[in-house]
């Protein structure tokens, strides 16, 4: 099995950093535009949504959760059939900044997931960092997600949530 960790500095106590990166209700611009749905308890299922709910991109179900530093979950494209892989979220604090460490892994070789999260972390956490520490995400960032969100219409039913919704979300032992 392989696994890819990354991690960032973000210059804000872990308390905010936490809350950033798991809240509900608002447009997650790091995350493509996603709102994030579902409990943090352990046993739930967790996804990331357009704004209307009707087109899952990323679900997974949470395994372990430890606020303000640690989220362990499933991870799954709704539209790729790989098998669900595994992120831990780790926070730590670091004087006055907080490290985030995203280690990803269970991946079946170098699967489309693989190849996709292994350049997609860096921007992601590199975005977080400039939202939270500027408190908005770059304007170019939130009009491309407007308009990616705009064309949902057009995803495959597989992203549909209702169909994402009924993907195994265990991971293989």
């Amino acid at each position: 099995m392989i696994e890819r960790t990354f991690q960032i500095d973000i210059h804000a106590p872990i308390e905010r950093v936490w809350a950033e990166l798991f809240k509900h209700g608002v447009p997650h611009h790091a995350m493509f535009g996603t709102y994030l749905n579902g409990s943090l308890s352990p046993g739930e299922t967790l996804t990331y949504r357009n704004r209307s709910g009707s087109h899952t991109f990323v679900l997974g179900k949470v395994l372990e959760v430890s606020a303000p530093s640690r989220l362990v979950h499933t991870f799954r494209f709704s539209m790729e059939k790989d098998a669900p892989t595994l992120v831990e979220w780790t926070l730590e604090t670091h004087g006055e900044s907080t490290r985030v460490i995203v280690n990803h892994s269970r991946f079946d070789g170098e699967t489309r997931t693989y190849q996709s999260v292994a350049t997609s972390w860096p921007k992601i956490l590199n975005l977080y960092k400039t939202q939270i520490e500027t408190g908005q995400a770059p304007i170019a960032k939130r009009l491309g997600n407007a308009a990616m969100m705009a064309m949902t219409f057009m995803l495959p039913k597989a992203a549909r949530t209702d169909n994402a919704l009924n993907l195994d979300l265990d991971l293989k032992q």
